[in-house]
């Protein structure tokens, strides 16, 4: 029996043959001729073949008159509904869809309208969705004083879903989308193996230098004596400063604002200048072999406040104290967030393929590069690099220490700049600069600093995730023998971070899921650490500005003369608390790291290195008291200092002080502490 498959296939077979068969044809039936021979009765002569007047195959027809020209006004509004449909509508199902959505019609936006239509569009939205902004209204935060509009607007116009913009942006700017997952670092392209030369750093010479770490300076210019320290705002001791609850103002502060400081507010300028005016009390300035400075000098004010003739005042201010208190002694200086107008935004030089002189933020690279060369601090070749470098250098010390300056902007949170290009983990090139110095130290045997001014690591909080992990991997493969030490500030507290080697299982070939890459191409998990092997130390060294809730410190290192690796800190304070009833600013000795940390089994002419630290953090995990004792003097032992006394609290300081990557610090339970 046939199935109807089969039917269908035998006609069909049949039809063919008879057409097919059918070949046979008259003469009329192929004439030749191409009009028609049929029919002539006056009417229109018909063509064959697409002769004669019939118009060709490829003959266009002329487009639709265009639509009337939208005016700029209108294209705005255009894209203003277009993104109110998208976040009030319900054809995107969750926020990170709508959020990345969003960001993109900024980016088409960005690319075809001019940078005041952006401007408007964030004014629209901002007001339109309450956005939380520094500046009292939209209007200043993003046209105003505060003037980010334009910045945003270059932003836009080069993010691109392709290299994971749009989702980093959500998630960092918004908390709409998950955390983008941090990249694998291929470290063949950017250095060679370690050698087994590098895995052990030199013995102690048996001699000393002093170097003092200061760090956030914060003077503050507006600082108004007698207005309400105690306040509800963020920096307190302004004279526009009130608490709510309290119901008081300048005129019935609960705390007046004593000249020399408060808990709550920035540097006033008796407090900054106490800070060197009292050093004679614990150390003759005489025998500081130099200073590191690691950032911050401009004052915490909103963005409707600042400006950049403001903050040129501050550090040319800063810096001519800073030369004045020390003398002859050299300063070496880094960036910080601060030290920039808008605050924290440094663009790297490729956004616009200059050189760097035409970065949007040379008047500010040129402005420090000067000062320091003009203090005498770095020669003229180093500044002319961190003119268009974005104020990093290198320098090497009378001791033969080799200084590396970093600008850590380039790997900090708030700087809308590092959202375009999100996933290489260094679009600046200021780490290339870091590999570079480092590989000239390591071939000529010289020892490094590394000084910047946000931290890698700790709670994860600061840093984002790809360039600090890059660093890391850079830490990791030049520790121990050349890195001697890595130093930050930012956190306004006294904390450590530790580098350890990576495990062996963190190390994969990229071959196995890409045959077309460099056969030598290895792929570093860069959180998969072996924390029995401790190589480099960060230090974070105290604030010397109280904000927010600690006293002032500075610190004094004695550093091995040949190796450069600290072998002692002491901490010196000025207990805030007691301001109003100092006649002037009273600083007093906190503590001596080794005395404090080591049990007395560490020897005492080894350095206070990442081995010691590693054990200071073991005996944590067991002793509630040194815990505690760590949490006190981060804050500088402040009065207003929580408590850190459980268990779990122990744990996160711990592995915080393990974290030398915003990744690691990520990783931490992140609710157990104080802050």
């Amino acid at each position: 029996m046939l199935c109807l498959s089969g039917i269908i296939a035998i006609a069909l077979s049949f039809w063919l043959d008879v057409v097919v068969g059918a070949t046979s044809s008259t003469p009329q039936a192929l004439n030749p001729n191409l009009t028609n021979t049929i029919g002539d009765n006056g009417g229109p002569v018909l063509y064959y073949n697409g002769s004669g007047p019939v118009p060709p195959y490829n003959m266009t027809s002329p487009p639709p008159a265009p639509l009337p020209a939208l005016n700029s006004s209108q294209i705005e509004d255009s894209f203003y509904q277009e993104i109110l449909a998208v976040v009030n509508g319900s054809d995107y199902s969750s926020n990170c869809s709508k959020c990345i959505t969003t960001t993109e019609i900024m980016h088409l936006a960005a690319l075809t309208q001019s940078p005041t239509t952006i401007t408007n569009l964030l004014i629209r939205t901002c007001n339109a969705f309450k956005f939380k902004i520094s500046a009292a209204t939209c209007e200043q935060e993003f046209s105003g004083i505060g003037g980010i509009g334009n910045y945003w607007a270059q932003l836009f116009q080069k993010m691109s879903l392709s290299t994971g913009d749009m989702q980093a942006w959500c998630f960092y700017q918004w908390n709409s989308c998950d955390r983008p997952p941090v990249i694998q670092i291929d470290e063949s392209k950017w250095f060679s193996p370690k050698p087994a030369s590098a895995m052990v750093a030199p013995p102690p010479s048996g001699t000393t230098i002093n170097v003092l770490h200061m760090s956030d300076t914060h003077i503050d210019p507006r600082y108004a004596i007698g207005s309400e320290a105690n306040c509800s705002q963020y920096l307190c001791c302004r004279p526009y400063s009130t608490n709510t609850k309290l119901h008081t103002t300048g005129q019935n502060a609960s705390v007046p604002a004593s000249r020399f400081g408060y808990l709550y507010c920035d540097s006033p300028p008796d407090l900054a200048i106490s800070a060197f005016a009292t050093m004679s009390q614990f150390l003759n300035k005489s025998d500081i072999s130099f200073t590191i400075f690691t950032g911050d000098i401009v004052s915490h004010d909103s963005a409707d406040q600042l400006s950049r003739a403001y903050v040129e005042y501050e550090e040319k201010t800063t810096y001519a104290l800073f030369k004045a208190e020390m003398g002859d002694a050299p300063i070496y200086a880094t960036l910080g967030n601060h030290d920039s107008f808008p605050e924290a935004y440094n663009t790297p030089n490729s956004i616009n393929g200059g050189n760097g002189s035409a970065n949007a933020f040379s008047w500010n690279y040129n402005l420090l590069s000067s000062l320091w060369q003009q203090a005498g601090w770095i020669n003229s070749t180093e500044a002319r690099y961190a003119s268009t470098h974005y104020g990093a250098y290198a320098h090497t010390t009378a001791q033969g220490l080799r200084i590396i300056s970093i600008n850590t902007d380039f790997w900090y949170k708030a700087n809308v700049f590092n959202y375009f290009d999100f996933t290489n983990p260094d679009q600046s090139g200021i780490l290339s600069f870091v590999i570079s110095e480092l590989q000239a130290c390591e071939k000529a045997g010289q020892r490094a600093w590394i000084i910047g001014h946000v931290l890698s690591g700790y709670d994860g909080t600061n840093a984002l995730p790809n360039p600090s992990a890059l660093f890391y991997s850079i830490v990791r493969r030049f520790s121990p023998a050349t890195i001697a030490g890595v130093f930050f500030g930012h956190t306004h507290e006294d904390q450590i971070q530790i580098f350890y080697d990576y495990a062996t299982s963190s190390l994969a070939s990229s071959n196995s899921t890409n045959s077309t890459k460099n056969s030598n191409s290895m792929l570093r998990n860069t959180t998969a650490v072996d924390y029995s092997k401790p190589l480099a130390m960060g230090f974070i060294g105290p604030s010397v500005v109280p904000l927010t809730g600690n006293n002032a410190g500075w610190q004094l290192y004695q550093v091995d003369s040949k190796t450069f690796e600290i072998m002692g800190i002491q901490t010196y304070f000025a207990n805030i608390s007691e301001a109003n009833s100092w006649t002037t600013p009273v600083w007093k000795f906190e503590y001596d790291a080794r005395r404090v940390y080591s049990n007395g089994t560490w020897p005492k002419t080894a350095p206070l290195n990442a081995t010691f630290w590693d054990q200071v953090a073991q005996r944590m995990l067991t002793n509630q008291t040194l815990v505690e004792e760590y949490n006190l003097y981060e804050t500088k032992s402040s009065v207003v200092t929580k408590n850190c006394t459980s268990t779990a609290c122990a744990q996160q300081k711990v592995c915080y002080i393990r974290s030398g990557s915003s990744a690691l610090g990520n990783l931490c339970p992140q609710k157990n502490g104080p802050f």
